[in-house]
């Protein structure tokens, strides 16, 4: 999982919507949509989960614009930074992967009955 530093203004914490530029956060690595990544606040010491939601490409950058989700504590934080274990116990994390994939899947489903609908 990716944890992209950056200071949220009081427009992005009530948007719950962030752009940010691939070459700025000097990643590692580019980003898929749907992706879940931590994002930390340096200047309130804050962490919240966030989602891709969508990918913009240009000749000189990567654009993202990620959904802030919710704020988790630094432990939680570092629990999703941690390698994936191998013992079956259930972490934040996978309940809210758990809960991406049913939230996907209602839209497919919804989309998939409003195709059917309009015919």
């Amino acid at each position: 999982m990716e944890q992209i530093n950056v200071a949220l203004s009081p427009f992005t914490r009530r948007s719950r919507s962030l752009a940010v530029s691939h070459q700025t956060l000097g990643l590692g690595r580019g980003l898929e949509p749907g992706e879940h990544v931590l994002i930390h606040d340096p200047i309130a010491d804050e962490h919240f989960n966030a989602v891709v939601a969508d990918i913009h490409f240009d000749l000189d950058d990567t654009a993202y614009r990620l959904t802030v989700g919710g704020r988790i504590t630094a432990g939680e934080a570092d629990e999703w930074m941690a390698p994936t274990g191998d013992d079956d116990s259930l972490t934040t994390r996978d309940i809210v992967d758990l809960l991406a994939e049913l939230r996907r899947g209602e839209r497919d489903i919804s989309a998939a009955l409003a195709g059917i609908r309009t015919r």
